[in-house]
């Protein structure tokens, strides 16, 4: 996948090189004159033949990774009192984790706290840790991860039903 930043004449659903087909989805309008999409390349030695069914795959598939990337990279949780987000990971290993953490947390009516989790990493890889210490918190933290991850999924199945699948066949 990759993104382009171009003139309208510049996008092309499907166009072919030597070596590969590349197919074109996500046309959007920047600013006056230009736009930007993303481009998918599938090697003609893998898919010697584009077909409409491996284009719908290919963009599909494409769109579902970056709503994955999205989710597992992209959420920022500030904790209260804190002066900085901290990147969370949400991984579906630690979605689960945080999610029976949360609901041990509430059967118990926070007997279970403190509980500690690595959130992620900072920009220079130190791993990041935090420690919940009341079930309000970790209610907190929980459910604004879900609300992240269900936005996330909204915006990727709007993106899948605004695309004119008709300019591929």
């Amino acid at each position: 996948m990759n993104r382009v930043y171009g003139l309208l004449t510049d996008f092309a659903p499907v166009r072919q090189d030597e070596s590969r087909h590349i197919v074109s989805y996500g046309l959007t309008k920047v600013d006056k004159n230009h736009y930007e999409w993303f481009e998918v390349y599938l090697y003609k030695k893998q898919v010697p033949n584009l077909g409409f069914d491996t284009v719908k795959k290919t963009v599909l598939g494409d769109i579902n990774a970056r709503t994955d990337e999205k989710i597992v990279s992209g959420f920022v949780w500030t904790p209260e009192g804190a002066e900085a987000g901290i990147n969370v990971w949400l991984s579906e290993e630690k979605q689960h984790n945080f999610s029976e953490a949360q609901r041990v947390a509430v059967m118990t009516e926070g007997a279970s706290l403190p509980v500690k989790f690595k959130m992620g990493e900072d920009a220079e890889g130190n791993p990041v840790y935090h420690t919940f210490t009341s079930v309000a918190e970790l209610n907190g933290f929980y459910l604004a991860a879900v609300a992240y991850v269900q936005q996330c999924l909204d915006d990727g199945w709007a993106e899948k039903d605004a695309i004119d699948w008709s300019i591929y066949e």
